[in-house]
């Protein structure tokens, strides 16, 4: 299996109410195949005030959005971003977000996987911006959803998963490393990944065993949820509506860098690069795949659940219900894995596998620090 094709996939969290609309509109426009996936938006209950905002414990209220994801041409991203907008009227802060990424697809997939259109589009949203993918242990995503929504660094999508790998090697201390395991999300300025990168891994304290990990990825482009607080306006626009506008008129989000406002942290971080590699296969395969990995030094990874749509259910090549993997591993060692996926029949009936990576230019765990010390 040597196929490789370059693809835009398109993440859009909507409201869980919308997601009706969004259903019709992708199906109303052809785009045969879609993935779902349940998550939440953490806002805050109340917007804090001033100096005083950091220091108080806002309540956190959740709420309930669902995930797509479209893989396209390159040709067709303005036309699916504008697409999920209109759908779901993403310029209403609290309706949601979207955005692309660049990625590189190693499977064979029916020719309508993949979506492309001749219609001619826009361009779309806002540059310049950079996303943040983090695993954490079950419960752990809340503290530091508060404080990035606290100090209106981003909106982030929370969704759960179960982790497996790495637990099976520590021993007694396994028993403190719960299985259960939360993925965060959010999209910041460019300007802001650093700094949000290194506040999200000493609030989560991911310098330690079992902690989990973090990366950055580059975003196409994207339109960005708001709405930080439910808390109703005192004035004619609310603070998230006069945000959107200002986004609108200045065509950017570069009046709304955070870096100066972030703490500058004293430690030096010991980041690594690699690839994020996204396995997507029929449910309860999964395990399967990842006990072959570990042959080729895959040593852990959390899967999680989503379905895979079809929009006229009779032609679905695959099995609707699936499993999600993103591996995080060296570039070099990407042949290794494809390898062993391939003669693990990973693309054939039995396990309906999808694989897809992306290059990531950095990325930090617990692991890296024993790297440094080798």
């Amino acid at each position: 299996m040597n196929s490789k094709q370059k693809a835009i996939r398109i993440t859009a969290i909507v409201h869980r109410d919308l997601t009706d609309l969004v259903v019709s509109a992708l199906k109303r426009n052809k785009i045969h195949y879609f993935h779902m996936e349940a998550g939440r938006y953490p806002v805050l209950a109340k917007r804090g005030r001033l100096l005083f905002d950091f220091y108080q414990n806002h309540s956190i209220i959740d709420t309930p959005v669902t995930i797509f994801e479209v893989l396209s041409e390159p040709i067709a991203e303005n036309f699916l971003l504008t697409l999920f907008r209109d759908a779901a009227e993403l310029n209403i802060p609290g309706h949601g977000t979207v955005y692309s990424e660049t990625v590189d697809l190693h499977s064979p997939v029916p020719i309508d996987y993949i979506f492309t259109t001749d219609e001619k589009s826009k361009a779309f949203g806002f540059s310049g911006l950079t996303g943040l993918f983090c695993i954490l242990p079950r419960g752990s995503a809340e503290p530091i959803a508060r404080l990035l929504l606290q100090n209106g660094v981003a909106v982030p999508t929370i969704s759960y998963g179960t982790g497996t790998g790495l637990r099976d090697k520590l021993g007694l201390l396994r028993i403190t490393i719960p299985k259960e395991k939360e993925i965060l999300k959010l999209i910041v300025h460019s300007s802001d990944a650093e700094h949000a990168m290194d506040f999200i891994i000493e609030v989560g304290r991911l310098d330690l065993p079992g902690r989990g990990f973090i990366f950055e990825f580059p975003v196409g482009r994207g339109l960005l949820n708001t709405k930080v607080s439910l808390e109703g306006p005192k004035q004619a626009a609310s603070m998230d509506q006069i945000i959107s506008a200002l986004d609108q008129l200045y065509g950017n989000m570069d009046w709304r860098k955070k870096s100066n406002q972030f703490r500058q942290s004293t430690r030096h971080r010991n980041y690594f690069e690699g690839v994020n590699v996204v396995l997507n296969c029929k449910e309860e395969t999964m395990e399967t795949a990842l006990v072959s990995l570990r042959k080729v030094g895959v040593s852990s990874s959390t899967i999680s659940i989503n379905k895979l749509i079809h929009s006229q259910n009779e032609k679905n090549a695959f099995t609707p219900a699936r499993e999600v993997a993103n591996l995080l591993i060296p570039k070099k060692n990407l042949p290794e894995v494809l390898s062993e996926l391939d003669e693990l029949g990973f693309f054939g009936e039995e396990m309906e596998g999808i694989a897809y990576t992306m290059e990531i230019p950095k990325a930090f765990s617990y692991q890296s620090k024993l790297t440094k010390n080798k």
